[in-house]
């Protein structure tokens, strides 16, 4: 039995100080935001600007995690770490998500209390503190765009700050119907709508997020057709025991058993991590090579011992 590992050293981000310095800034401006817009939700009486308020914090929260985790992924593999720190981003995004639901969840309620008794609402310091929100928001979302492509944290960060002035755009909308004619409802309403677009967000972006962590197969993957090119390589007789999983946002990893009908262990082992790398870009592979007379491990799981599944090697 031969072992085959094309090792995933640490991928170390190679981002510099300028990087780190962009997420610093836009940190702050969205704390000097939030409190901004509590302080004056709470004086205006609308549970909208909170609302957006809250929303910013969570933002700024999630830059704080995303910074930390960029500098933890930068760090080299060790023996008791051996795949590095990159998924430390990964569990940052999870947690950040959970926390939006949790936000979302809390507006909502808020939001369904004041329907029945809409309070009195100073729209003019609503459209005032949101309008001052919406240019913030579009002066983070500059800051972090060039980083949100290297970056599952970041990305989320960036779409929420795009989300966030629509959202600003709506409170604006709605506080100029307050000052205009006196609409109170459209406060809790646009509370609600603040809600519906923060979940909709997380719909979007927590599902590849939660794959990683459950080390499931990578989105769009072919684990079949990774089979079907292992068994058409020379000298091949089967192969089973497949496991495809995410390391990180960059870096995909399979584990399998071929059964061969020859002793060239190692340029069957070359061949299959070609093909892995070049075919379905997998560069982090553990191939074991088997004699047909020693695959005890494909009888003893039949009938699925040819199934390709999505799960992390035992």
């Amino acid at each position: 039995m031969a072992h085959s590992h094309s090792h995933g050293h640490s991928h170390g981000h190679s981002h510099g100080s300028g990087s780190d310095g962009a997420i610093g800034w836009a940190v702050a401006v969205n704390l000097a935001l939030t409190a901004a817009q509590i302080i004056g939700g709470l004086v205006a009486d609308s549970t909208a600007l909170i609302a957006d308020g809250v929303h910013n914090l969570s933002d700024a929260l999630a830059l704080v995690l995303a910074f930390g985790a960029r500098r933890l992924a930068r760090r080299a593999a060790t023996p008791d770490w051996s795949y590095g720190w990159g998924r430390a981003e990964i569990v940052a995004a999870f947690v950040n998500y959970l926390a939006l639901i949790a936000v979302s969840i809390w507006l909502a309620i808020e939001a369904f209390g004041r329907l029945a008794d809409p309070p009195q609402v100073a729209g003019g310091l609503v459209v005032a503190l949101a309008g001052f929100a919406l240019i913030v928001d579009l002066a983070t979302a500059a800051l972090v765009w060039r980083l949100s492509k290297e970056s599952v944290n970041i990305r989320a960060a960036f779409l929420h700050n795009l989300a966030d002035a629509g959202v600003s755009v709506a409170v604006i909308a709605g506080g100029a119907l307050i000052w205009a004619f006196g609409w109170n409802l459209a406060d809790p309403i646009l509370t609600l709508a603040i809600s519906v677009v923060i979940l909709w967000h997380i719909s979007l972006e927590i599902g590849p997020v939660f794959r990683m962590l459950m080390l499931a197969a990578p989105p769009g993957s072919d684990p079949k057709g990774v089979i079907a090119a292992l068994r058409d390589l020379p000298d091949v007789r089967d192969a089973h025991h497949l496991h495809l999983w995410q390391i990180d946002e960059k870096r995909t990893a399979a584990s399998v058993h071929l059964v061969v009908e020859t002793a060239e262990f190692i340029a069957i082992t070359r061949q299959a991590k070609e093909v892995l790398r070049r075919d379905f870009g997998i560069r982090h592979a553990t191939i074991e090579v088997e004699l047909p007379d020693s695959c005890a491990d494909a009888t003893a799981d039949a009938p699925h011992a040819h199934e390709a599944d999505d799960h992390p090697p035992h």
